[in-house]
């Protein structure tokens, strides 16, 4: 087979493996024994691309659609009765968590919290090196190597991808992805955990199975899925009773769960459900308090004649009395009540709101952030306690340094894949956006004493390691920034200037020194 045809051969194979529903080119009619021109092998790049470009997310024109958990009533004596059972009630405590993060401001504030705290900055790093060579060879073939491996994570755009899985996981507690990807494009799809379950451990990192019933219930569905479930999703239908689940490809795959302690999901800020229950329990109260404290009763008496021996002597009739009663009721407003009376005492009470009473709402919220034990001070507080806040924070980072390593561990499994002879690693830095600023200057200080952390110096400022070789090549050798870029004249970079300004220090003394050689070399004798 000529060069050509191998070529062709390859892009029809890669065009295979791409979700092919949203074109109308197939792969029939593409024949791998014509050669194709480089306009035919670029239109059909084209066609690749925007076949995954192009993914269906959602049917929108089907009448059966998923079924959605959001905005579904939960009652409080389930939710006690299934976090007594959280293994047996996986999905119910996961549909509950959907619906708190979409209903509730704190427990939607509390997840973002912590889903928004890593960076994803990183190094590639080489590692596995049994010999250190200096040779001009090698050195290039290092080289070459470590810009294809910096290249291929580029394009998975991992600081995009990665904070959209650790979204989702801060709310089921784990999270499902089945990637699609070409050489210029790759993205996740999160696949519904109601149809998802931990299967195996492979180097360290979760794998996982599918449940193809789901295909029974949503036909439509599998037409928008890569071709790996199609054809598994036949193998199911040939023996359903011992093909329901089915471990899918694990380098197509990425699962990583938050609780790594039980293998069963169970939403980690579970522990405050009955608290924002509670929440809203006490706000009822409040408003129901609130408005009976501004409530006003006025109270109209008809006058009476006290004559010894007569009963029912008013001095105004009933009908009377009646027609300014009610001339006066039409024009109170709504916080204000009336009635007629013909008493001559009425006792009041009078609901006012007591100084030691305990603001409940508040008590509540407190409850909230105390169960998850995350610092009210982090999203609203009046009181400053900077010491205490930032330990908590750093127990915070803690956690999710721990998730962070879960990603690391997945992506050098993937890139064990792609290395061949030289062995390089993705290293993810210990880094939030709370902690970044103490980080930079650690790796500003290491770097400016010679330690090898450059390129981490550059990851603390934002900066993935493709920006920095893209960006040294533009600034140094295609725009000459270096040589370009004059710092403008002021009186602290003149020196020796006629015309004024201030020289520096070290002007003087140098100035000083030349002008006594000059002196002892015409006058050997010192004299004046």
């Amino acid at each position: 087979m000529t060069e050509q045809n191998q070529q062709n051969g390859q892009i029809n194979n890669d065009f295979n493996n791409t979700n092919s529903n949203n074109t109308n080119i197939t792969t029939e009619t593409i024949a791998t024994n014509i050669p194709l021109s480089k306009d035919d092998l670029q239109f059909q790049k084209l066609m690749q691309f925007a076949n995954l470009a192009k993914y269906i997310k959602r049917d929108l024109n089907s009448t059966q659609q998923v079924e959605s958990v959001f905005h579904k009533n939960f009652k409080k004596s389930d939710v006690l009765v299934w976090l007594g059972n959280p293994r047996r009630n996986e999905k119910k405590l996961r549909d509950l968590s959907r619906f708190l993060y979409d209903s509730s401001a704190h427990y939607k504030r509390l997840c973002q919290y912590f889903s928004t705290m890593l960076t994803f900055d990183y190094v590639v790093e080489a590692y596995n090196q049994q010999e250190f060579k200096k040779d001009k060879k090698f050195i290039e073939d290092v080289q070459k190597k470590y810009i294809n491996t910096v290249n291929f994570i580029e394009v998975m755009n991992i600081k995009h991808e990665f904070s959209k899985l650790i979204s989702r996981i801060f709310i089921d507690d784990i999270v499902y992805g089945y990637e699609y990807n070409l050489k210029n494009s790759y993205f996740f799809d999160i696949l519904n955990p109601d149809y998802c379950a931990i299967s195996s451990i492979e180097d360290g990192v979760l794998n996982y199975s599918y449940n193809f019933h789901f295909f029974d219930l949503y036909p439509k569905e599998l037409e928008r899925y890569a071709d790996e479930f199609k054809v598994k999703y036949n193998i199911y239908k040939s023996d359903k009773k011992n093909k329901k689940w089915q471990e899918l490809d694990s380098s197509k795959t990425i699962c990583i769960k938050a609780n790594q302690t039980v293998d069963y999901p169970i939403p980690p800020f579970s522990a405050v459900f009955e608290d924002i229950y509670a929440l809203e329990s006490y706000k009822e109260i409040q408003l129901s308090k609130t408005e009976l404290e501004n409530y006003l009763l006025l109270v109209a008496k008809i006058p009476y004649l006290k004559e010894a021996g007569v009963s029912n002597n008013f001095s105004l009739s009933l009908d009377k009395a009646v027609e300014y009663f009610n001339l006066m009721s039409e024009s109170l407003p709504d916080q204000i009540g009336s009635i007629l009376s013909p008493f001559d005492e009425i006792s009041a009470i009078k609901l006012n709101k007591s100084d030691k009473d305990l603001n409940g709402v508040a008590l509540a919220e407190d409850s909230i952030y105390n169960s998850a034990g995350v610092p009210k001070l982090i999203f609203n507080s009046d009181k400053a306690s900077g010491a205490a806040l930032n330990k908590s924070i750093l127990n915070d980072e803690c956690v999710m340094f721990d998730i962070l390593r879960q990603f690391e561990r997945w992506l050098n499994r993937k890139l064990k894949g792609e290395t061949k002879k030289i062995d390089f690693k993705v290293s993810f830095l210990d880094i939030t956006k709370y902690n970044k600023e103490d980080l930079v200057t650690s790796y500003k200080d290491a770097s400016s004493l010679g330690l090898p952390v450059k390129l981490r110096y550059c990851a603390s400022l934002g900066l993935s390691p493709s920006d920095v070789l893209n960006s040294m090549f533009v600034e140094n050798d295609v725009l000459s920034i270096v040589d370009n870029f004059v710092p403008l004249s002021n009186s602290y970079t003149q020196t020796g200037n006629d015309k004024g300004g201030n020289p520096g220090k070290g002007d003087n003394l140098e100035d000083s020194t030349e002008a006594g050689d000059l002196l002892d070399a015409n006058n050997p004798d010192n004299r004046t």
